[in-house]
């Protein structure tokens, strides 16, 4: 089933690919009018969405390690949580193992690392660094910017860095 799942993301992606081909294709005007004349993508992120095996857990988890709220709706099986101007959209249901593997990761940005890894403590969770250094902050971006690395109940690994905190003034 997980093969199955991560093959339709691939068919997904690559559909984006031949989209997103098909713009850059266009004449000079239309590109322009879907980027707004070249100055910002013509995409951002709507949503991601995570397969999970207990959605009280996860809802739970993300809210009190994270701080996400939890957006009310009315579909079955499911939970939406605010993410920034994005969301996160937990799926119940899963059953299969979540493959592990640090590079494929969801990265979060914050003004400050330390009230997750707080969170994350008060939970009796590890984090790492991204060589796999326990209890370690990866200090290896040459802006700066430090980062940690964990897991989700279902074992999705998620990064949080600071880099937030270069956007503000």
């Amino acid at each position: 089933m997980a093969h199955g799942v991560w093959k339709t993301g691939l068919r997904r992606h690559l559909a984006a690919a031949v989209a997103l081909g098909a713009i850059a294709a266009c004449p000079a005007p239309v590109l322009a009018e879907t980027t707004n004349a070249m100055s910002e993508p013509g995409v951002s992120v709507d949503h991601i969405a995570l397969f999970v095996a207990d959605l009280d857990v996860s809802s739970t988890f993300y809210n009190q390690v994270l701080g996400l709220k939890e957006i009310p709706s009315a579909a079955k099986g499911r939970r939406w949580m605010a993410l920034g101007t994005a969301q996160l959209h937990l799926l119940g249901g899963r059953t299969e193992p979540v493959p592990d593997q640090i590079t494929r990761h969801i990265a979060l940005t914050t003004l400050s690392l330390d009230p997750i890894m707080s969170a994350l403590k008060a939970r009796d969770m590890a984090w790492q660094d991204f060589a796999g250094n326990v209890g370690q902050v990866s200090q290896t971006r040459t802006d700066g910017v430090r980062q940690i690395f964990f897991r989700d109940p279902d074992g999705y690994w998620i990064e949080v860095n600071d880099a937030r905190k270069l956007s503000r003034p």
